[in-house]
């Protein structure tokens, strides 16, 4: 026994090492389907709007069951915080925005409709209505009266696909597959008041 002992570890090792090396490529891979590329605060008037740049880029997958009549939400989250050396930072504002992405064969449009509204778009192709999506202007955040003056601030921005909104059968799938895990790392913007 105590000769397989050591075998066995060195193979769970080698099996935990390939296992992680195979999660980080992953990561790596998804990390740039949705991307942040730029975030700011501006204040107009008595307001702090929010203006920002998201690329999207859809796996093959994703976009495949999108052409095949899948529809899929978009979110877009956006935080304003009180940063403190102490503690975590205090939130003072969550807001999100979500849309559903649609493809109307019989049109051949892409539709994308703000869920919160029911305002709806279309476009011809795939990448104007994604260009269309990642840029975000006037988005109202808070009411400057809420800030205090000559206070740093922190906006942060993220937006995911939601697999909780796809139908239940290839949610199941989709949770399990990289493919479907596509999601921006938090982009993070100082305002000042």
């Amino acid at each position: 026994m105590g000769f397989t002992m050591p075998a066995l570890r060195k193979q769970i090792s080698a099996s935990l090492a390939v296992c992680l090396l195979l999660a980080g490529g992953w990561a790596m891979a998804q990390a740039d389907a949705f991307r942040v590329r730029a975030l700011t605060g501006v204040f107009d008037g008595e307001l702090l709007y929010a203006e920002a740049r998201i690329d999207y880029r859809l796996t093959a997958t994703v976009q495949q069951a999108l052409e095949n009549g899948v529809a899929l939400v978009i979110a877009q989250e956006l935080r304003l915080e009180k940063p403190r050396w102490w503690w975590r930072n205090a939130r003072l504002v969550e807001l999100d925005r979500r849309y559903r992405l649609q493809y109307h064969a019989i049109s051949r449009r892409y539709v994308m409709t703000w869920l919160a509204s029911g305002d709806s778009r279309s476009f011809r192709t795939l990448d104007a209505l994604l260009q269309e999506l990642g840029r975000i202007e006037a988005w109202p955040v808070t009411r400057a009266e809420r800030l205090t003056p000559e206070t740093d601030y922190e906006l942060r921005l993220q937006s995911r696909l939601e697999v909780e909104s796809l139908p239940r059968l290839l949610r199941t799938v989709a949770l399990t597959e990289s493919d479907w895990q596509l999601e921006s790392q938090p982009w993070t913007a100082v305002v000042e008041r």
